[in-house]
């Protein structure tokens, strides 16, 4: 239990304690105390201040539980995970005084070096855990966190240090001490139960600390990169290079600490090394001006900014002074200070020092000279007003300016008079903003001067802006015209995403949206999280600690909470950023009184507010203040309260078991108790798979396949590997990445025929084959698994083999196998409608619109309607991703084949949707194939070239290198309108050479060849296959390949390749030239039958197929190909050469130019004459 002699030694002061004991004086009486009655204990003025100062501290944390908890009141029990500041503070030449010094002398002597070490580092919030001889262990940061540990441990140091070098020895020997100060992550506290050591510290920083000091010099305070980073630019620090210290494998960078910078503000020390991006603020800003506007009109104003620590305060006013950068004007900047908030005056005392130069090697004459000149700035006569500003400054300056004959309190109200005056005088030269930092750690007696000078601003040209946090108020202004109260809030989204992205431009989108989800829109908590993301070296990921730069200033909230409270808190981290007060109270176990009182601190302190999804929830107001509250417990505390979580959702709350399955798989997880969490990985995994949040199930099914790998060899162990492998090879499918899925099978398959099961080998299997087809089209590796699949299955089990035949006959009709395709498939339909299986039906009717035939006449394009209209409402029938997107992708190719442009379109747009709604990235693909296809068919270049580089980002995501090949034909199709084929032309050869057997390529390299003028080389690619009689594969790419064959035959006049092409043109006609599936269309095949036709001189016929040609492709709305039909049919109507031909061929070829030039179809520019006589 704490008592007043404990808390008397720890402030250095225990000499006290019997006179605080002997007139009845504990911790309850503290808070009543005043300057006198410890004037009247026998405390001496320098420790009346330094009891009081830390009497102020424990008002301030406000707790009603006894013990305080306060800086130097702590809990028994209390252990916590933090981030703080050690110093370590050794007496030099100990041990030769020891020999030299009478016994009773030497303590006496370490009585009062201890005195002035302690004394220093409590009057800056730190707490003395121990004296070692004559070595002193002080911590900044515990039992109270604080946002500036690092710099208050430095101050304390160079303090520590003066108060050292003062003390003498009763031999008159100077004393001198050496400081280490190190900061880092630790464990302190009771960490061992026992109660003996309650400010025991675990981890390298009080070790590091010990070696840094042992390293300083006589007269050193030595530092660690870590302080020196954490306390900003408010000292002057000097490298010492790196040592090897005992105890550290690595050579550690060592600091020493020359003394304190002089700046303006907190703000400057802070960002010495440069601002971020000002974002947002306009209303703001606008306000201020407003304001200012009015001050210079000599409307004095007063504008107090209330924001939360970090909220971008300093930063408003800074970019509000930019923009004053051009108007005259004189800024007077006052900074509050959490270490003089007992000092009067001190902001006032500080910028009158600095503005007067005043220096410790100043004569006295060089002294009063400047002390004159500062009197005299706005023309205050030094004889009226010298003695006032001398008394203030503590200056002995001569007996002219002796303090005047009055009481305390009259010479007090002169003072706050003078200044206000002076402040005044200053608005008269020119006008002033003046700007008080940091109001909430303003002293009283500048808190009068501000009160008195806002009162007295009209007519005046100055304008008082005020920052300030909120828990401090200026209620006295409230009722003041010229007073107004802005309160700084948070940044929006998009603000947010604009300062991260000026800081770390290539940042990824994702990340960039999670350090917003995480800052709350806190400019701080923003920059300094976008800064550790990228010093981290990683900038594609987001480290869970929270960065030291915000540790302090997170953990100070917790730190004034009750005890009891801030176990509440940690706990309600636990269990998430929103929490609902039914299950804290369950794992808590304390009565509702207590946790009642406990939340209602919590929310004043705006650590919670209401709100959330969940009734009667409460949320975390910042997600960094959760983090932080969570990280300060020990882990096994966390284990703890996560499987007590875990337990009581899954036994207690049946709507969270069965819909937030995943939660208590997390719980369970975080509690290290995997075996717990497997099962709910599953379940969580499968319900989102029903409900296709098919991300959501990768990533459950992911976590479910790192346990079952952890889980000790066994029957059990395979069994759950085999189903999670399985799982998360189903989920990955749905989710469209096939080449992911595609791998789990192919671990699964194996898995499953050495565990003898079927159904599981089966299940691999057919997830093999369908990830193979969509990722590669190259089935080899398929078939003999489909095979041996097929001889495993019962003939009972219809419905396996229905499946495994459809795989089948897709698979050897894409090897070219017809004979056994033929059977598979027959078998297959003939199953499939007797045990009613619609995906094998599906499956199997889709399958010979993979190598479509040409439709030739108007009954075989109502039976290909027909069938494609029963594909789309057997798949209808069935909620499978994989199938509906089949039968929209052959429905959008085979109706933009057969130019019904409408169908085509609506079959894109349900693509587009069903990938968009499933989230499926493999059916987002296609769709983004399919929408490209349109944009080209429209004319739309460049949106189609957006269209086809999102196609090949996602394909590329999903099929690995597969897309490229669509990506090359539409990228073909696009940089040949625009005359720029050179740049597509190295594709086309790779594909060549990478794909030898593969003739498909060869029609496309002729074109590009003939093209860029190499006709050779074209006429070589030509002869090669018309040897073969154009024997193409009759793939979806045929009617393509022929129709840049008949290009490159017209263009050589190779009559022989001519005719032999148009016979097989000939079974287009009243088709369009399409790439399946759904990939470039080129327009009425009927234009290239026209085109071949007019090359072998037979005009009529290839007037016919131009007419016909010009009917499609308008109906299409194929605008490229209705222009490039009526430049071909200008050209042959120019040949034909009658009056009315040539008529007809001018204004073809006008429509051609005209949307050429619209289009951008630099070729065909090219092509087209200005005029045509």
């Amino acid at each position: 239990m704490q008592t007043i002699e404990n808390w008397l030694g720890q402030l250095g002061l225990g000499k006290y304690a019997d006179a605080f004991i002997e007139n009845d004086v504990d911790l309850r009486a503290l808070p009543h105390l005043a300057e006198s009655d410890l004037q009247e204990l026998g405390v001496s003025l320098g420790h009346r201040k330094i009891i009081l100062a830390a009497i102020d501290r424990l008002a301030h944390q406000g707790s009603d539980e006894q013990p305080p908890a306060s800086a130097t009141a702590v809990s028994e029990a209390a252990v916590d995970r933090r981030l703080l500041s050690v110093l370590f503070c050794d007496l030099v030449g100990s041990t030769a005084l020891s020999a030299q010094l009478d016994p009773e002398d030497m303590h006496e002597l370490t009585r009062r070096y201890q005195e002035s070490v302690a004394g220093a580092v409590t009057r800056f919030g730190g707490y003395v855990a121990k004296y070692l001889g004559d070595g002193v262990l002080a911590y900044f940061g515990w039992p109270m966190a604080y946002e500036d540990h690092a710099e208050r441990s430095i101050r304390a140091g160079l303090e520590a240090m003066a108060a050292v070098d003062a003390l003498q020895s009763p031999n008159a020997q100077q004393l001198k001490a050496r400081i280490g100060i190190a900061s880092g992550r630790v464990v302190v506290g009771d960490t061992d139960g026992s109660a003996k050591e309650r400010a025991s510290i675990a981890g390298d920083t009080p070790n590091l600390a010990a070696r840094l000091q042992a390293a300083a010099a006589p007269g050193q305070i030595v530092v660690s990169d870590s302080t020196r980073r954490l306390a900003g630019q408010s000292f002057e620090i000097n490298s010492l290079g790196t040592r090897e210290l005992k105890g550290f494998t690595s050579p550690i960078a060592l600091f020493e600490v020359l003394g304190q910078r002089e700046v303006d503000s907190r703000f400057e020390a802070a960002h010495a090394s440069g601002l971020s991006k000002f974002v947002g603020r306009v209303s703001e800003i606008g306000m201020l001006l407003d304001r200012w506007e009015l001050a210079k009109a000599g409307q004095g104003q007063a504008v107090f900014l209330s924001g939360e620590a970090g909220i971008g305060k300093s930063r408003l006013v800074e970019a509000f002074e930019e923009q004053l950068q051009e108007t005259q004007h004189e800024l007077i900047r006052l900074q509050c200070s959490p270490y003089h908030v007992t000092s009067a005056f001190y902001p006032i005392v500080e910028r009158l020092s600095r503005v007067a130069s005043f220096s410790p090697a100043d004569d006295r004459n060089t002294r009063v000279e400047k002390f004159l000149t500062l009197v005299r700035r706005y023309g205050e006569n030094p004889s009226e007003v010298g003695a006032i500003y001398a008394e203030l400054l503590s200056l002995d300056v001569g007996d002219e300016f002796r303090p005047p004959d009055l009481s305390a309190h009259q010479r007090k109200e002169l003072l706050v008079r003078t200044l206000v005056n002076r402040l005044l005088r200053a608005a008269r030269i020119a006008p002033v903003l003046m700007v008080f930092e940091d109001a909430h750690w303003m002293d009283p007696s500048t808190s009068e001067v501000l009160r008195e000078l806002v009162s007295r601003l009209h007519g005046a040209a100055a304008l008082v802006v005020v920052t300030h946090r909120p828990e401090w108020t200026a209620a006295w202004a409230s009722g003041l015209a010229q007073a107004t109260t802005l309160s700084v809030g948070r940044l929006t989204r998009q603000q947010m995403r604009e300062l991260i992205k000026s800081m770390a431009s290539d940042i990824p989108e994702q990340l960039a949206e999670r350090i917003a989800e995480r800052t709350d829109g806190v400019p701080l908590f923003v920059e300094e999280l976008t800064r550790s993301v990228v010093e981290s070296g990683k900038p594609s990921s987001l480290n869970a600690e929270i960065p030291d730069s915000l540790q302090g200033s997170l953990m100070t909230r917790l730190d004034h909470l009750a005890t009891t409270a801030k176990e509440i808190a940690q706990i309600a981290a636990v269990i998430g950023r929103e929490f609902d007060r039914g299950l804290l109270s369950k794992i808590t176990g304390v009565d509702d009184r207590a946790l009642e009182k406990a939340l209602y601190q919590l929310e004043s302190s705006q650590i919670v507010v209401e709100g959330g999804v969940l009734h009667d929830a409460l949320v975390f107001r910042h997600a960094l203040i959760q983090d932080a509250a969570y990280q300060s417990l020990l882990k096994r505390r966390r284990r703890h309260f996560h499987e007590k979580i875990a337990r009581v959702l899954a036994e207690q709350y049946d709507d969270v078991a069965a819909t937030q399955p995943e939660l208590i798989a997390q719980h369970y997880g975080k509690a290290q108790r995997i075996e717990l969490a497997l099962p709910y990985w599953m379940k969580a995994g499968e319900r989102a798979l029903a409900q296709s949040a098919n991300y959501e199930a990768v990533d459950h099914f992911q976590n479910a396949l790192a346990i079952a790998e952890q889980l000790p060899e066994g029957p059990e162990r395979q069994r759950d590997l085999l189903t999670a492998i399985l799982k998360l090879g189903d989920a990955l499918f749905a989710a469209g990445r096939m080449t992911d899925s595609l791998a789990k099978y192919r671990l699964a398959a194996p898995l499953a025929r050495k565990a003898a099961d079927t159904q599981a080998f089966v299940r691999a299997v057919i997830g093999l084959d369908g990830s193979k087809f969509l990722s590669s089209n190259s089935l080899a590796e398929t078939v003999p698994l489909l095979e041996e699949a097929l001889e495993m299955v019962e003939p009972a089990d219809k419905s396996s083999r229905c499946q495994l035949l459809s795989r089948l006959a897709r698979a050897y009709t894409y090897l070219s196998d017809s004979k056994n395709a033929a059977k598979c498939h027959g078998e297959g339909i003939e199953l499939a409608r007797r045990v009613g299986d619609k995906t094998a039906l599906v499956e199997l009717s889709a399958l010979p619109f993979l190598t479509p035939a040409p439709v030739k006449s108007v009954s075989e394009r109502n039976d290909r309607i027909a069938r494609i209209d029963e594909i789309r409402r057997l798949a209808g029938e069935i909620d499978d991703d994989d199938v509906q997107s089949r039968a929209l992708s052959v429905d959008a190719y085979v109706s933009t084949e057969l130019g019904d442009r409408a169908r085509a379109d609506r079959a894109v747009d349900a693509l587009d949707e069903l990938g968009t709604k499933r989230q499926h990235l493999n059916v987002q693909f296609y769709a983004r194939i399919a929408r490209a296809m349109m944009a080209i068919l429209d004319g739309r270049f460049a949106a189609a070239e957006e269209l086809a580089e999102e196609a090949l980002k996602l394909g590329m995501q999903t099929l690995g290198a597969a897309p490229e090949g669509v990506y090359g034909m539409q990228m073909f199709a696009i940089r040949r309108e625009q005359s720029r084929l050179s740049e597509v032309a190295p594709v086309m050869k790779l594909l060549i050479e990478e794909h030898p057997e593969e003739s498909t390529w060869l029609p496309g390299f002729a074109l590009v060849a003939f093209d860029l003028g190499y006709r050779d080389a074209a006429q070589r690619r030509l002869s090669e296959l018309a040897r073969t009689r154009f024997a193409l594969p009759l793939d979806g790419k045929r009617s393509a390949s022929l129709s840049f064959l008949t290009e490159v035959a017209a263009g050589l006049g190779d009559a022989d390749a001519a005719k032999t092409l148009y016979k097989l043109m000939l079974d287009y006609k009243e088709m369009t030239v399409t790439i399946g599936m759904a990939t470039v269309c080129f327009g009425a095949a009927s234009r290239y039958l026209g085109v071949l036709a007019a090359a072998l001189g037979e005009f009529d016929k290839a007037s016919e197929h131009f007419e016909h040609a010009l009917e499609m492709n308008a109906a299409i709305g194929s605008r490229p190909w209705l222009a490039h039909t009526q430049a071909d049919y200008a050209d042959l109507l120019m040949k034909i050469g009658s009056r009315a031909a040539i008529k007809r061929a001018m204004l073809l070829s006008e429509d051609a130019r005209s949307t050429a030039a619209e289009l951008g179809m630099v070729r065909l520019q090219q092509r087209l004459k200005p005029t045509m006589h």
